[in-house]
């Protein structure tokens, strides 16, 4: 399985930061970052078993995701939210855990299988044929992480 990780301080508790996410729409999304298009709650809302659609350009290259919220889970520190592409192998993670007057989020995106041996195959052809690619999602995670720190703090 290949992982996309990135992490940044943000001057914003982990409850502020979660009510963002439980309340993202269209234009909550595309204010997010210049490479976010659309975004859409197909059912429901951003709870676990919602599914979200969302489209992203980057760098000329079109990614239409349908995603389904797997996982929530809040603590007293922090929390964290799982979603599933349902039409490819891939997760996007986003967790937060306090830190001072702030938090640590962390933005990471899995793609391919789980089970060793095929997965571990899968990786390497992945790799091997789009390296470029993968090291331009890897930058647009970072961009993503400045933009969502520049409007909690108030600095877009």
């Amino acid at each position: 399985m290949i992982s996309l990780k990135d992490s940044i301080e943000i001057k914003a508790t982990p409850e502020k930061i979660f009510d963002w996410f439980k309340n993202m729409d269209n234009k909550s999304f595309t204010e997010w970052h210049p490479n976010h298009k659309k975004f859409v709650r197909m059912t429901g809302g951003m709870e676990e078993g919602d599914i979200v659609y969302a489209e992203e350009c980057v760098s000329g290259i079109w990614y239409k995701l349908k995603l389904k919220v797997t996982k929530i889970e809040r603590g007293e520190n922090g929390w964290k939210v799982e979603l599933k592409d349902l039409r490819f192998p891939a997760k996007i993670i986003f967790i937060t855990k306090a830190k001072g007057d702030g938090c640590i989020f962390t933005h990471i995106e899995t793609l391919g299988f789980e089970r060793p041996i095929i997965g571990n195959i899968v990786d390497f052809l992945v790799k091997a044929l789009f390296q470029k690619r993968i090291d331009i999602v890897q930058r647009d995670i970072e961009e993503d992480n400045k933009n969502l720190k520049g409007l909690l703090e108030g600095n877009p």
